[in-house]
């Protein structure tokens, strides 16, 4: 087909240009890729109040004794 034919076929001079079936189809895309791009990077709490396991030498002598 001729893509002269293609474009008076898609385009009626009725029908507005931003109801081209095409851009549906883009709209419609992007609606469903927005959640992808919705949270960029990790969540990072307000308040990060965890306090850690015992002291300092019993943090490392645990570490020591699960990597041997």
């Amino acid at each position: 087909m001729d893509s002269s034919k293609l474009n008076t076929q898609e385009l009626k001079p009725d029908q507005p240009k931003n109801d081209h079936p095409v851009k549906k189809l883009v709209d419609e895309a992007k609606t469903k890729f927005a959640p992808h791009t919705a949270n960029p990077g990790p969540v990072i709490p307000q308040e990060f109040n965890v306090k850690e396991e015992g002291t300092k030498e019993e943090r490392r002598a645990k570490a020591e004794e699960l990597n041997k």
